[in-house]
C-alpha cells in the first residue's frame, strides 16, 4: 500500500475525463481454494456469491452463503498438514485461501464492499486484475491483518488504493486463523467509474490513458535515497567473512532479500546465487509475480532442489505449463517435496514429469482439477499424499497405495470420482500399515463395512470421515474402529445422521488420546454422551456439536462453564436481524 502522502498526490482519472459511476455485484466465480459443499450442492457453495446479497444484514449460519472448509488453527495441528517448504518466505498476513470473482462490466475501481454475515474479519488482501497490458497485471488494492470482530454482520468497506486502470476481476485473500468458527460472506460489491464512449474505453483498455500520477522533488529525493543511502567506507567488514559464513547468513533471508543482496557487489552476487540457498523453493507468497521468466531464473540455481511449492502460481501465464515441465525434468532426480495446489494448468505432460520424480516423499496436488494419466504408481517413496478436490479414480488411487507402502498421510477430501472407497480402505489395510492420517471428508462411497476395516490400522491417529455416511446405517463400525485404533487423536464424524449415544460411546471409552471430536449434525445424540466425552477424555480440546438438535443451548452453556479449557463449538443457528437505515 502507498502511504497517505503518496495517495494525496494521486489524481483520479474521473477528474479529467467524463465517466459514469457503476455499482455491481458478482457475475461469476472464477476460482477458489476452498469450499464446504459437494459439487452437486448449492449449500455453502461459492456460486452463492453471484448476485446481490440474500441474507445480509442478518447474522448466522446460512446455507445460502459461501463457507470455507476450515477455521482457526485446529487444521494446522494435524500431522498431515503441509508445513512451509521455505519458512523464510512466510506471508506476514498468513493468507491461507483465496476466491477470485468476475464482474460483468469493467470499471476503474473505487469501492469494494464484502458482506460478511458470519464471523467477520478474515479478509487480509484485496487484489484487482488490470485489463490493460502490464507485466504485473495484479495490483494490490488493500491489505491488513485479520481481525477479531463482534458477532454481528458487517459490510467490510476498506479504503482501497487508487488506480486509474479498468478491471472486472477481484481477488480476496483470506486468513481464518483468528476466527472461532467458519467465516461466511453473502456478496461482494464493486463500485467504480466507467468510460462513457467506446473510444475512451478502447484507449483505457490499451493503457493509452490513465497515468496521471505526479512526481515532485520529494519523490525524486526518496528514489535517490533508495538507490544509495550508504556512505563510502575504506573497508567492507562483511567481505572479510569466510564464504561459508556469508552463505550461512544468507540462508535466513527470503527470496526478495537475496535478490537485493545480489545487486550489492560481485561477491554478494556469487553468494546469493549459490545453489545451496535454493534447495527449498516456495513461490506461493509471490504468486502475482511468478511467470515463465521466474522459473527460468531459478532453473540454474536449483541444482539440488528438494522442496518446491508452486501453489497458486502461473494460472494466467501463457506457456507456464511448458516451462514447468522443463523445470521438473531438470530437478526430478533430487526433488522430495512438491506442492501444486490450485494449479489449473496441470496437464498430462506435467504429470509425466511428476511421475519421474522418484525421490518424492510429499506430493500435494490439491484442486488441480481433472485427473490425468499416468496414475503416479511409478512413485514408490511417498509418505504424504494430498489429492483434495481432484478427479482421481479408484483404480489409479489403489495403484498408488500399493506402490507406496510407507504412506502415512492420505488426504482425499472432496474426491467425488471415488465410487468404491471400501476397496481403497482394504488396500490401505493390506499395503499401508504405517497409516497415521486418513481424511476422506465428503467422499461419499464409503460404507460401514469399509469403516470397520480401519481397526487394522493400529497407528492411526487422525480419522476424518465427515459426511461419509450421511444417509447410511453406521451399525457398530465405530466400536470396531475404537477397539483397533486406540491412539486416535482426531475423529471427525460430521453428518453421520444414523449415530446415537450408544454407537458413539465405544470411541469415548476406548480412545483416551482424543483431542478433537466432531459430531456436527448428528441429530440423535443427547447431552449425556457429550458430558461423558468431556469427563472421560483428559486430552480433549475441541468438541463440535453444531446442529445437534437434541442438545439445548442452555445445556451447552452449562458445559462450557464446567469445562472452560475445552472449546465446545455450537454454530449460530439463530438469526439476528438488525436492518440498517
Amino acid at each position: 500500500m502507498e502511504n497517505n502522502g503518496e495517495m494525496g498526490k494521486f489524481e483520479h482519472i474521473e477528474t479529467r475525463l467524463k465517466m459514469s459511476h457503476l455499482e455491481q455485484y458478482v457475475f461469476r466465480v472464477v476460482n477458489y481454494t476452498s469450499r464446504y459443499n459437494n459439487s452437486n450442492s448449492y449449500s455453502y457453495a461459492p456460486i452463492n456469491l453471484v448476485g446481490k446479497y440474500v441474507k445480509y444484514p442478518s447474522y448466522g449460519d446460512f446455507p445460502e452463503a459461501y463457507f470455507l472448509r476450515s477455521y482457526g488453527t485446529w487444521w494446522k495441528k494435524s500431522e498431515g498438514h503441509q508445513a512451509d517448504y521455505r519458512p523464510q518466505d512466510f506471508d506476514h498476513l498468513g493468507a491461507e485461501d483465496y476466491i477470485t470473482l468476475e464482474f460483468e462490466s469493467a470499471v476503474v475501481p473505487r469501492d469494494i464492499c464484502v458482506y460478511e454475515i458470519y464471523n467477520p474479519g478474515a479478509v487480509v488482501r484485496i487484489w484487482c486484475k488490470l485489463m490493460c497490458p502490464s507485466k504485473r497485471p495484479w495490483v494490490l488494492l488493500w491489505e491488513g491483518a485479520s481481525q477479531e470482530c463482534p458477532h454481528k454482520s458487517r459490510k467490510f468497506h476498506p479504503k482501497i488504493k487508487p488506480v486509474n486502470h479498468m478491471t472486472n476481476i477481484i481477488r480476496l485473500e483470506i486468513n481464518q486463523s483468528l476466527l472461532e468458527y467458519h467465516w461466511s460472506i453473502d456478496a461482494v460489491l464493486l463500485g467504480g467509474c466507467q468510460p462513457t464512449s467506446d473510444l475512451q474505453y478502447n484507449m483505457m483498455l490499451k493503457g493509452l490513458i490513465g497515468n496521471f500520477q505526479r512526481e515532485d522533488s520529494v519523490d525524486k529525493r526518496r528514489h535517490s535515497n533508495d538507490i544509495c543511502d550508504i556512505k563510502s567506507q575504506n573497508e567492507d567488514l562483511f567481505l572479510n567473512l569466510p564464504y561459508e559464513v556469508i552463505l550461512h547468513i544468507f540462508q535466513y533471508l527470503d527470496l526478495k532479500s537475496l535478490s537485493r543482496c545480489a545487486q550489492v557487489n560481485k561477491r554478494w552476487s556469487e553468494a546469493a546465487a549459490d545453489p545451496v540457498l535454493y534447495q527449498n523453493l516456495s513461490l506461493k507468497p509471490y504468486w502475482y509475480l511468478v511467470n515463465c521468466s521466474t522459473l527460468e531464473h531459478f532453473m540454474n540455481k536449483c541444482k539440488t532442489l528438494r522442496k518446491l511449492d508452486l501453489s497458486w502460481c502461473g494460472n494466467e501465464v501463457d506457456g507456464f505449463a511448458e516451462q514447468l515441465k522443463m523445470f521438473l525434468r531438470k530437478g526430478c532426480t533430487t526433488l522430495t517435496h512438491l506442492s501444486l495446489g490450485n494449479c489449473e494448468y496441470v496437464n498430462i505432460e506435467i504429470m509425466v514429469e511428476v511421475s519421474a520424480c522418484k525421490e518424492l516423499v510429499d506430493l500435494r496436488l490439491r484442486n488441480v482439477g481433472q485427473w490425468l494419466q499416468p496414475s503416479l504408481d511409478n512413485l514408490t517413496k511417498l509418505v504424504s499424499l494430498d489429492l483434495t478436490g481432484t478427479d482421481i479414480q479408484d483404480n489409479d488411487l489403489i495403484k498408488i497405495l500399493k506402490a507406496n507402502r510407507n504412506l502415512k498421510h492420505i488426504i482425499i477430501d472432496l474426491c467425488e470420482n471415488l465410487f468404491f472407497l471400501d476397496q481403497v480402505v482394504e488396500t490401505v489395510v493390506n499395503y499401508n500399515k504405517n497409516l497415521v492420517t486418513w481424511s476422506s471428508w465428503k467422499t461419499l462411497s464409503l460404507t460401514a463395512d469399509g469403516v470397520k476395516l480401519f481397526r487394522e490400522c493400529r497407528d492411526l491417529r487422525e480419522l476424518d470421515l465427515g459426511w461419509c455416511l450421511i444417509n447410511k446405517d453406521p451399525g457398530d463400525c465405530l466400536e470396531h474402529v475404537a477397539d483397533g485404533c486406540k491412539q486416535l487423536k482426531r475423529l471427525i464424524l460430521s453428518g453421520w445422521r444414523g449415530l446415537n449415544d450408544h454407537l458413539i460411546t465405544p470411541a469415548v471409552l476406548m480412545c483416551k488420546e482424543l483431542s478433537q471430536l466432531d459430531l456436527l449434525g448428528i441429530k440423535n445424540i443427547s447431552v449425556d454422551v457429550c458430558e461423558k466425552a468431556l469427563l472421560l477424555l483428559p486430552k480433549l480440546r475441541l468438541l463440535d456439536i453444531s446442529f445437534c438438535n437434541s442438545i439445548r443451548q442452555d445445556e451447552v452453556e452449562i458445559l462450557r462453564q464446567q469445562y472452560p479449557h475445552i472449546t465446545i463449538q455450537r454454530s449460530c443457528q439463530y438469526v439476528v436481524t438488525d436492518y440498517l437505515n
